[in-house]
């Protein structure tokens, strides 16, 4: 079996100072497993949401508390990919920000405007985007000009 090739993006501590290596690589697999699991919880909220939209009986209130762990998540993701995954800052980052305009577009939405409130499940996808980046520790493609 062989090791995990380490993240390039881990910064100073990847130059190798003693006892660094371990900590470092321990804190990229968190990273990784738990925007995984943040996916996971994704496709659960939209779930959720259809079943709130197509059964009288069932209302947002688990489609709402998903949503809130989701935005925990997503802080902890930013948190640990300052600390020991550098290659995942900027899409821990993004996606963090798309978690709070969502819940702003929730919170409007329901409250104001229903077109605010349509772009709620539209960013919901721009947010499974941002985790499955962060997941894999890639930055967001930038269109280059010639």
């Amino acid at each position: 079996m062989t090791s995990p090739a380490p993240d390039p993006g881990r910064g100073a501590q990847a130059a190798g100072g003693a006892g660094s290596a371990a900590a470092p690589s321990g804190i990229a697999r968190a990273h990784r497993g738990l925007a995984l699991l943040f996916l996971v919880l994704g496709v659960v909220a939209f779930f959720l949401a259809g079943l709130a939209v197509f059964d009288a009986g069932t209302n947002f209130d688990a489609h709402r508390g998903v949503g809130t762990l989701m935005l925990l998540i997503a802080l902890i993701l930013l948190i640990l990919a300052i600390v020991g995954r550098r290659a995942a800052v900027q899409a821990s980052a993004v996606l963090f920000g798309l978690m709070v305009l969502q819940s702003l577009l929730a919170v409007l939405g329901s409250e104001t405007s229903a077109v605010i409130g349509a772009l709620h499940p539209v960013n919901g996808l721009l947010v499974l985007f941002a985790a499955s980046l962060a997941a894999a520790g890639k930055p967001f493609p930038v269109a280059r000009r010639a």
